[in-house]
């Protein structure tokens, strides 16, 4: 009888097998409780995009069933570089400078694969997205991190995320020629402070 043999998983993601967002669908489920972390909508599109696919299914164009270009359809990328080309003061190649992806997720992915090299570091500042951690991994790369720190609020305020602070020269002393790159996400998911 034959036996299916034990997953072996890269060493670079081991410690990372974890998603706190899959923990949470899974609590949301068990519990009937509404998950505000994800968007699971519990109602159907409305009447307008259902009609918009069917036309769309149902035409003589078939090109519109068939894969595109995997950096993003080359009449959006044109349109897009134009647009982003005006707001950056500079030409931008369609078709080098553009990429289109499904939601930022896939975009961090692409980026960290992109340009972390094995042996790179990158800074990350805390708290943080749960996925800049694997995907820096996941790339070779090795995270360093730097917390924001709570700065106590005045007496009778009410605490905001502008009480988070970044130590510039903690931040500073994180720097080696190994730093390849700086994550900074404004706002910071998950305080919401913007930097």
């Amino acid at each position: 009888q034959a036996k299916m043999s034990r997953a072996v998983q890269a060493r670079r993601l081991e410690g990372i097998d974890k998603n706190i967002w899959v923990e949470f669908v899974k609590l949301a489920a068990t519990y009937s409780k509404v998950n505000l972390g994800q968007g699971f909508p519990d109602f159907p599109p409305p009447d307008f995009l259902k009609e918009a696919f069917v036309r769309a299914l149902s035409g003589e164009d078939q090109m519109l069933h068939q894969y595109t270009r995997a950096f993003g359809h080359p009449p959006l990328v044109k349109v897009l570089a134009q647009f982003f080309g005006k707001l950056l003061g500079r030409e931008l190649d369609p078709l080098t400078n553009v990429m289109v992806t499904v939601g930022a997720y896939q975009a961090l992915f692409c980026c960290f694969q992109a340009f972390v090299e094995e042996g790179d570091e990158v800074i990350i500042i805390e708290p943080f997205f749960d996925c800049y951690e694997s995907m820096v991994r996941m790339a070779g790369g090795t995270p360093v991190f730097v917390p924001l720190r709570l700065k106590a609020p005045e007496a009778g305020s009410l605490m905001s995320s502008a009480d988070w602070q970044l130590d510039p020269a903690e931040l500073a002393s994180k720097f080696s020629s190994q730093t390849k790159a700086i994550v900074l996400n404004s706002p910071n998911n998950p305080l919401g402070k913007v930097m």
